[in-house]
C-alpha cells in the first residue's frame, strides 16, 4: 500500500501498488474500525494479498490476507522516514494500469534493504537509481547530455529538465545546479549495482541531487521525500 487517505465515517481510500495491475484506488470499508479486519491491510507499507471487487466505478477491497508490514522499518525514525518517501515516489511517477511484475519487485526488494541494509541512506540511493532506470528516467551522471563532454573534476552542474550532466557553456538550461563530481561518480557507480552498495560517500548530498531530478519528474510537491532530508 502507498497511500492512504480518510473517507467517509469509518472508510479508507488507499492507492495500491499491485503485481497483476500496476497502480490502482480501492476504497477499504470500515477499515478504521478497530475490529475490522482491513485494518492492517490499509496501514502504509504492508504487504497483503487482496481480494478486490468492482460497484459504481470504484473498487473495493473485500478481503485481505497480510503478509507483513516491513517491521523491521519501524524500528527507526529515519528508516521509515525514508521508505515513506520511496512509496511516495512510487505513487507519484507510476501511471494508473501500467503493470510491470519487476516494478512490483523491484518495490518490495528496496522495502527489504531499507529495513535491514546496515547504511539506510546508500539503500534508499540504490533503490531510487533502480526506480529512474525502470522509468526510463535515470541521468547521465558522467558526460555531458548535449557534448558528451565527460565530467570535470571540482565541480560540475546537473540540469534536471535536460537529462544529466550539462557543460556550464550549454544554454537553456535555467535549472542547472551545481554537483561535486565526488557525488557524481557515487550516483553513477551506485547505478550499476543489483544491490546498495555496503556505504555510500556523501549519501546526503546524492539523495539531494535525486531529490532536485524528482521534483522536476513529478511536477508537485514531495512532501514525504523532502522531510526526510530534513532530518
Amino acid at each position: 500500500m502507498l497511500r492512504r487517505y480518510d473517507s467517509g465515517e469509518a472508510d479508507r481510500r488507499l492507492i495500491l501498488y499491485t503485481r497483476e495491475y500496476g497502480r490502482l484506488d480501492a476504497v477499504a470499508k470500515g477499515a478504521r474500525k478497530g475490529a475490522s479486519r482491513l485494518a492492517a491491510a490499509s496501514e502504509p507499507l504492508s504487504l497483503a494479498v487482496l481480494h478486490l471487487s468492482e460497484g459504481r466505478g470504484r473498487r473495493y477491497v473485500t478481503q485481505s490476507q497480510p503478509i507483513t508490514s516491513f517491521p523491521g522499518l519501524r524500528t527507526q525514525y529515519e528508516r521509515l522516514a525514508m521508505a515513506l518517501g520511496l512509496v511516495e515516489l512510487y505513487a507519484t511517477v507510476t501511471q494508473a494500469g501500467q503493470v510491470d511484475p519487476d516494478l512490483f519487485d523491484l518495490l518490495e526488494v528496496s522495502l527489504r534493504h531499507l529495513e535491514a541494509h546496515p547504511a539506510p541512506r546508500a539503500a534508499l540511493v540504490w533503490a531510487e537509481l533502480r526506480l529512474m532506470s525502470a522509468e526510463g528516467v535515470l541521468p547521465r551522471w558522467e558526460r555531458c547530455v548535449e557534448s558528451d563532454r565527460p565530467i570535470q573534476p571540482g565541480v560540475n552542474w546537473v540540469s534536471p529538465s535536460a537529462g544529466g550532466l550539462v557543460d556550464p557553456s550549454v544554454t537553456g538550461a535555467v535549472d542547472k545546479f551545481e554537483v561535486a563530481a565526488e557525488v557524481l561518480v557515487g550516483l553513477a557507480r551506485t547505478a550499476e549495482l543489483d544491490a546498495p552498495p555496503e556505504r555510500l560517500r556523501r549519501d546526503t548530498d546524492c539523495l539531494w541531487v535525486l531529490h532536485r531530478l524528482w521534483m522536476h519528474l513529478a511536477h508537485g510537491p514531495l512532501p514525504a521525500h523532502t522531510s526526510l532530508l530534513q532530518t
